[in-house]
């Protein structure tokens, strides 16, 4: 039986945290623009619903892969009902504060999500070079073996 050591401790929560952050970044950086383009452009109800296009929005996979009908995106975005509207989309005035608290917020770029990684790698890096060390000098000047 393999033994839980503090570095695999500190590896698993440097990719917890790692994960963390990526999910932010994706919803921040893809379903965020979305979203704050449609509340943007008003589309609160089905007949003020707005396409990709009209709202200047590139349709991904990530976007098609969060619109998918049972995504978490969908609590908040809905369609109009009938074919001559699929495509277009829209907020419900009632989701709009959480849609926003969500999905919204101050903005965040690519640049951002890149710096906060590497001063994550760096300080997880330091951490399991470190606290080792410290945790056997601990021990030592206690008296524990």
């Amino acid at each position: 039986m393999k033994t839980i050591t503090i570095d695999i401790v500190l590896q698993g929560i440097f990719l917890g945290v790692l994960l963390g952050v990526l999910v932010v970044a994706y919803n921040k950086l893809v379903i965020g623009r979305f979203v704050k383009a449609l509340i943007k452009a008003e589309a609160v109800h089905p007949n003020f619903a707005k396409t990709f296009n009209q709202l200047h929005v590139k349709k991904t996979f990530l976007m098609s892969f969060a619109l998918r009908n049972r995504g978490t995106l969908r609590k908040f975005v809905y369609e109009p009902d009938g074919d001559d509207r699929k495509g277009s989309f829209y907020i419900p005035e009632d989701k709009l504060y959480r849609a926003g608290r969500i999905y919204g917020g101050k903005d965040v770029d690519f640049l951002m999500v890149a710096a906060v990684l590497v001063v994550l790698f760096i300080f997880f890096t330091l951490l399991l070079l470190y606290v080792p060390v410290v945790i056997s000098q601990v021990q030592g000047f206690i008296g524990v073996k």
